[in-house]
């Protein structure tokens, strides 16, 4: 590819974001294979052990997935016996999403993310990383407020 292409693209930083994603997901995805799991499945596992049982719809917010790819993903995890689905003590038309990990396979899936997320950022000195959080959180709570007033 040309320089001034290369430079383009660099200055993109949808592009930087979007590639960042699926490095970062490839990376995830061949570190979590011996357990069974997706990057996506222990994503949205880490979710639930930090923020506790949720609604579909809590979570679909959370997680930012469409209403389908959550239900699939949740229906694969919950084959595999990952997640259960319990009727919402608060709404009868809802459901309430659980984790059902064992603690040791709770322990191993986090260590093992833990690991991945290292290597991934190992190129940033640990201000760095804060700082690039911190930056990446400014636009997610811009985007998402952006996205609930539509």
């Amino acid at each position: 590819m040309p320089r001034v292409q290369d430079d383009v693209l660099k200055s993109h930083l949808a592009h930087a974001v979007v590639r960042l994603f699926r490095l970062v997901n490839r990376a995830c995805n061949r570190a979590l294979a011996d357990l069974d799991l997706s990057a996506e499945q222990a994503h949205l596992l880490s979710m639930l052990w930090t923020l506790g049982p949720m609604t579909m719809g809590a979570l679909q917010r959370t997680l930012a997935l469409s209403s389908a790819t959550l239900t699939g993903s949740i229906d694969r995890m919950e084959a595999q016996e990952l997640v259960r689905r319990v009727p919402s003590p608060d709404d009868k038309r809802a459901w309430v999403v659980e984790a059902r990990v064992p603690p040791k396979r709770r322990d191993k899936i986090e260590a093992t993310v833990e690991r991945a997320e290292k290597r991934c950022f190992s190129a940033l000195a640990a201000d760095e990383r804060r700082e690039l959080a911190r930056l990446l959180d400014k636009c997610i709570v811009d985007l998402e407020r952006d996205t609930q007033a539509r």
